[in-house]
């Protein structure tokens, strides 16, 4: 089979029949199967209530089913293993993600996706951090959505729902264990307490006692021939590179352990109205990081991290209206400690040490006009960031950036028209953003400053019922994302040597990278038949990208210093993209009126194009792919649920090849990934009524791969969990 063909249709990884438990030990019978197979499915993404099939964006849902039988860390490795997007991952905490061609990031706050939990920002940079203990469904939302949500929903927004019991109280509990002398335990227990009184408590424990192997069996990447990569040089002829001398080797520095937990109360005020209050903490210590492949652990370090966020949500009901506020603060803190220097072990001290922090309101009225909805509302959100470093244990020096915080003051409305078989979803939002950047100590050469910023976020998507089953779909959005801060309102002074002077001054007239994306797609869903599938062609163009510019200048100061040159910030480079993502899944239960699930899906996103405008310090342009994006991502599997006692899933991921700068060169050349495929293996046993015995086989055939060049993923890992329900 040609590598080439490796991106064939696939399907969310959504599954309507996939479980015979739910997370709280109640029993899914065929029946219940079956009436679950013909409700609509309601989400959230759209800030308000809706069904999933008359929305006119693309939407991915990932369930507690595909949670539980996928085997996964975090939200990274759940997102990348079921919703077919693109990933930063390295071994220590670190990830991010991009969607529909934009590069994944995993720190700042200038992201192209946006991370929320329940409607607001989730009050963290890295995907990592996310634990899945305690999350109901994540809803995936692919295109533009700056017309609802503002700065970085560029190519999509990851919205976390989390659990919200009612009734008597259920829980959870579950202790694993596995290779690399893996733990994992957590509790999940929520219901009523009194009548008006209800409550969701979870708390998950993670920890890696050993350091792990990378993979060496690699039946795939030796099948397929996925062993070398390729370094790309302007001046010289390229090369391969050996991918497979890493093999089996163990990593060093890949111990870690973490814990998260958060309490949720929820009081009903009245019929009509409630008040929840819900608080997350996150904290690791000793996360250890081996550093490039390349140079062995010469590179080692570790760091703490901690995460801290909380909100509280008042909803209710006035006539047609339901009103919704929002108040919420998130604080994402990392202390990264240097172990080795110059691949010497030293007495170990914090190098750097970064603190991000979010708070907010939301303020929205959802107005129901009969068949149609009107949203309204406001949004405040004042992010900040915070960075310090150390020479030693006790010598401060200055950071590499100054303190700086994105004020963002927002209005928006987005009207809901239903007309027949015809959807109809325009939107618009205003966002009024200050640029603050702080005087910042032993920064003395930079200088605060404010700059205001405004933007206006249109969108409009339709959908049309062409017949009882099958729905074209279509978007058009325009999004944004901020500049840094210090390229809008910064000023700093370098004196190079005696009365030679650089500077650094941003552009106040600046405005902010934008995008105009659109969409067009077709999708079938007939859950009596066991059939969906959907496709969707999508095109972005991205301009105002931000690029930096030296100038040689020779000014004279009244002192007699002289400026030599002078540096600033323009929106000067454009990047376009475009591709196709398909999804199929077929239940071949529906020819047995659903007394079991058996159940083929795949999904899959092809980029068709995906490139950016590179403009040099002195203004010269040049082209290239955007980097760490896949030509072909393809998620797909089989599953198998008796409805009973038994449940299974062999899924797998294909990534194809993708393009980086390779800084273990002194030439830093391009460098072309190889093509990987990695498969899982999960299997769920219910051993009584209320206990379930797990086995899952995480990267099934042991292969050497990697998200990120140096930094290769652990190999073949096998873990069992027991859980009991009450």
């Amino acid at each position: 089979m040609s590598v080439r063909r490796l991106w064939l249709p696939v399907l969310t990884s959504f599954s309507l029949f996939s479980t015979c438990v739910t997370a709280s030990g109640q029993r899914i019978t065929p029946d219940s199967t079956r009436e679950r197979a013909l409700d609509p499915v309601v989400v959230t993404a759209t800030r308000y209530e809706t069904r999933k099939e008359v929305i006119p964006q693309k939407l991915d849902i990932i369930s507690q089913q595909d949670i539980a039988l996928t085997p996964a860390y975090d939200l990274t490795d759940i997102v990348k293993k079921t919703a077919s997007v693109n990933v930063i991952q390295y071994p220590s905490l670190s990830s991010g993600i991009g969607i529909r061609g934009f590069r994944p990031q995993f720190s700042g706050l200038n992201q192209r996706t946006l991370l929320l939990i329940n409607g607001r920002p989730a009050g963290a940079t890295n995907l990592s951090l996310i634990n899945l203990n305690g999350v109901d469904r994540i809803e995936v939302l692919k295109g533009p959505a700056s017309s609802l949500y503002g700065s970085q929903a560029m190519g999509g927004v990851i919205n976390i729902i989390t659990r919200r019991s009612r009734g008597e109280t259920r829980g959870l509990a579950f202790l694993e264990y596995g290779s690399f002398k893996t733990v994992q335990s957590g509790l999940n227990v929520g219901g009523n307490l009194t009548k008006g009184l209800d409550y969701d408590l979870s708390f998950a424990y993670f920890e890696r006692a050993a350091d792990y192997k990378i993979g060496k069996d690699n039946l795939l990447r030796n099948a397929f021939g996925f062993t070398t990569s390729q370094r790309n040089y302007s001046a010289k002829p390229a090369e391969r590179v050996d991918e497979t001398k890493s093999d089996g080797q163990t990593r060093p520095f890949t111990q870690m352990h973490y814990y998260s937990g958060a309490l949720r109360l929820g009081y009903q005020l009245s019929n009509k109205w409630r008040v929840d209050v819900r608080g997350e903490r996150f904290q690791a210590r000793d996360v250890e990081s081996p550093g490039d492949i390349t140079y062995g652990s010469t590179e080692a370090s570790s760091k703490d991290v901690d995460r801290n966020t909380g909100e509280a949500l008042v909803t209710g009901e006035l006539g047609k209206h339901r009103p919704g506020l929002t108040v919420f603060r998130a604080e994402e803190a990392t202390n990264n400690i240097t172990t080795n220097v110059s691949g010497k072990p030293t007495v170990p001290y914090r190098s750097t040490q970064t603190t991000n922090a979010w708070q907010g309101i939301q303020l929205k009225d959802v107005w129901q006009l009969g068949r149609h909805s009107l949203i309204v509302g406001y949004d405040y959100l004042n992010a900040s960031t915070q960075s310090r470093r150390w020479i030693n244990d006790t010598t401060e020096r200055a950071p590499t950036q100054p303190n700086y915080a994105l004020i963002s003051s927002a209005f928006y409305a987005q009207l809901l028209l239903t007309v027949n078989r015809l959807t109809i979803q325009p939107g618009i939002r205003y966002d009024n953003i200050t640029f603050d950047v702080k005087n910042t100590p032993l920064l003395t050469t930079y200088q605060g400053g404010k700059k205001t910023n405004p933007f206006v976020s249109p969108s409009i998507g339709l959908s049309y019922q062409l017949l009882q089953s099958v729905r074209v779909k279509g978007t058009v959005g325009r999004a944004f994302v901020t500049p840094d801060a210090f390229s809008v309102a910064g000023y700093s002074e370098t004196r190079t040597t005696a009365g030679k002077i650089s500077v650094i001054a941003g552009n106040p007239d600046l405005t902010n990278e934008s995008s105009l994306g659109w969409d067009l797609g077709l999708s079938f869903s007939k859950p009596q038949t066991g059939l969906s599938a959907n496709v969707t062609y999508f095109s972005t163009h991205i301009k105002n990208r931000i690029a930096r510019v030296v100038s040689t200048v020779n000014e004279v100061l009244p002192n007699k210093d002289v400026i030599v040159s002078r540096t600033s910030y323009v929106n000067a480079a454009d990047s376009d993209i475009s591709g196709l993502e398909t999804e199929v899944a077929y239940d071949f239960g529906a020819l047995k009126n659903y007394r079991y699930s058996l159940r083929v899906f795949a999904n899959a996103t092809s980029m068709f194009r995906a490139t950016e405008i590179i403009v040099g310090t002195d203004a010269s342009r040049s082209e290239r792919d955007i980097a760490n994006v896949a030509k072909t991502n393809v998620n797909y599997g089989l599953e198998y649920d008796n409805l009973s006692w038994l449940r299974m899933r062999l899924s797998g991921r294909y990534v194809g090849t993708r393009k980086d700068t390779d800084f273990t060169d002194v030439a830093s050349p391009e460098i072309e990934y190889p093509s990987y495929m990695v498969l899982d293996f999960a299997t769920s046993f219910n051993l009584a009524k209320r206990h379930t015995m797990t086995l899952q086989v995480t990267n099934l055939t042991d292969e050497n791969y990697y998200e990120k060049r140096g930094y290769n993923l652990p190999g073949r890992a096998v873990s069992v969990r027991y859980a009991v329900a009450f």
